[in-house]
């Protein structure tokens, strides 16, 4: 069900600091798209919703955001982090994202955004089929099951292997629920885990955080 047709008034008196951020940006990403599969499915997604835009910023923040980073957002919805990693400075801010309305909208929001100057791309694909290769802060708020996940950080070390890139690749994982295959994966060492932020004026929920950097 596509509840973006509606006002999402609820959310948005509830989290008035994102209808603040929402409004300064020029965008709309108050929304929701279930998820599908069931927990443990291979082909298992998570829904989308978006996370609060302090959580957000703490996140980039913590994972060293710099001029010159590719943010490569999976499962990015309506663009709230993408949007975020422009306006905070990344030289390209990208978002990966299955779902057709979903994709359509936020490329809808780019469109009519005050960033709209920025280096900002929306991408409908699959998230093992998308080129990593230019891609230095990998963020993902878990957006699949386990093997996908494994999946998805073979293709990204493949595609930085085939550019010779000499940039370590960080990861910012929210809600970490695949955090051991990170942890198996063999080129990849953890930084350090957040805590969730006190929830401050807003019903979002919060969620930790582990950050990832390649050693190959």
């Amino acid at each position: 069900m596509n509840l973006l047709r509606g006002k999402n008034l609820t959310a948005r008196l509830t989290q008035p600091a994102d209808e603040l951020w929402d409004r300064r940006l020029g965008i709309r990403t108050f929304g929701y798209h279930p998820g599908s599969g069931q927990p443990g499915d291979r082909e298992w997604y998570m829904h989308y919703a978006p996370s609060s835009y302090r959580d957000v910023f703490h996140t980039l923040h913590h994972a060293g955001l710099k001029p010159d980073d590719v943010v490569t957002d999976l499962g990015s919805g309506l663009g709230r982090v993408v949007f975020s990693a422009a306006w905070a400075g990344a030289r390209r801010a990208e978002g990966v994202e299955l779902v057709e309305w979903l994709t359509e909208a936020a490329e809808a929001n780019r469109t009519r955004s005050k960033l709209k100057d920025h280096d900002i791309r929306f991408i409908r694909s699959d998230a093992r089929a998308h080129d990593f290769s230019q891609t230095t802060l990998l963020y993902m708020f878990h957006p699949f099951g386990h093997s996908i996940v494994a999946e998805v950080l073979e293709k990204a070390r493949a595609d930085r292997k085939s550019a010779s890139t000499s940039q370590p690749l960080r990861i910012a994982y929210v809600n970490p629920v695949a955090d051991t295959v990170l942890a198996d994966s063999g080129w990849l060492r953890h930084v350090e885990t957040l805590p969730p932020l006190p929830q401050r004026w807003s019903s979002a929920a919060h969620y930790e955080t582990s950050f990832w950097q390649s050693i190959d």
